[in-house]
């Protein structure tokens, strides 16, 4: 929360130090793949949201925020074929570089996000922990008129994490699209 705070606060100044800035507010929707084949097996696959704003600040280079949520997936897991829930979420930091071709805007993402992860097996939550990893995306904004952009980006985290001593992988690739609105200050 701090972090967030500092971030908002650093925004806000250089928001006000220079003159033509421009936000980016976005929302994607991404389906999500999960690297480790036992946690494929369970839980399977699924979806991810990602509301963000982004200020850039000078010739395509910005800065931005966002918040990663929307997977929790059930599945049985045991010997005795136990109910099981996962839930992965959280918020990122991110530095971007955008190229501006006419409509098309090539685009490519370095962050650093602190996810959350809950495992629930028989209505008893098992492991419920944070961990800090980078994020890796690229992407392509089509500029349908007025601010108004359609995005698609591939996105890697990978997240590995350690419940009760085991290593577990919860890395994976994210194939999003979405929709945004680009405005100057």
């Amino acid at each position: 929360m701090k972090k967030t705070i500092l971030f908002l606060l650093l925004a806000g100044t250089l928001a006000l130090a220079l003159p033509a800035i421009k936000l980016d507010v976005g929302l994607l929707y991404s389906a999500r793949t999960v690297s480790d084949d036992a946690i494929q097996d369970v839980y399977g696959n699924g979806g991810v949201f990602f509301p963000y704003a982004a200020v850039n600040l000078w010739k395509g280079l910005g800065f931005g925020l966002g918040y990663e949520g929307g997977y929790d997936r059930d599945g049985k897991i045991g010997l005795y074929q136990e109910d099981t829930s996962l839930k992965v979420g959280g918020i990122e930091l991110f530095a971007l570089y955008r190229r501006d071709f006419g409509k098309l805007s090539p685009y490519a993402k370095l962050g650093i996000g602190s996810y959350s992860y809950e495992q629930v097996v028989s209505g008893q939550s098992k492991v419920d922990d944070s961990k800090v990893a980078p994020s890796l995306a690229a992407g392509l904004r089509y500029y349908a008129g007025k601010g108004l952009f359609l995005a698609a980006e591939i996105k890697y985290v990978p997240l590995k994490v350690n419940p009760l001593g085991e290593e577990v992988d919860l890395s994976g690739l994210r194939f999003g699209a979405g929709v945004g609105y680009s405005f100057e200050l």
